[in-house]
């Protein structure tokens, strides 16, 4: 992430991780955005799903991170009004890539399965299994 402008301010979201498990570029699990004070504005998310952190002035809430990245909540502001809280990360994802050649077919939770490159992926972005 940044590092915060003064002691009143915190920085934005580190920028999370890439992969081309998929076949393309994706980036996973960024940070979330500090919190900041009168007169500057929120903090953005890092890339990959972090949150925008919250802003004293103008009054501006956290955002949460994005959903199947993993990526980190933004944090809390602490005035005008209530509520002060930071915001929960993102749900995650798991990918898991096989050979074509020796895919099985045999999975549980309803992945989301494409094939790039003669490899089969598998997304995962709940409860679920691959059977070899």
């Amino acid at each position: 992430g940044t590092a915060g402008n003064n002691s009143s301010s915190g920085g934005g979201g580190g920028n999370g991780g890439s992969t081309s498990i998929t076949g393309s570029s994706i980036t996973l699990a960024g940070g979330g955005g500090g919190a900041t004070d009168s007169g500057t504005s929120a903090n953005t998310g890092g890339t990959g799903g972090g949150g925008r952190g919250g802003s004293n002035s103008p009054a501006t809430n956290p955002d949460t991170g994005s959903t199947n990245t993993g990526g980190g909540g933004g944090g809390s502001r602490d005035y005008p009004s209530g509520p002060y809280r930071g915001m929960a990360g993102g749900s995650g994802v798991a990918y898991l890539s096989v050979l074509t050649s020796q895919y099985s077919g045999t999975t549980s939770g309803s992945p989301t399965v494409t094939q790039s490159g003669g490899r089969t992926i598998m997304k995962f972005t709940g409860n679920g299994s691959y059977t070899i």
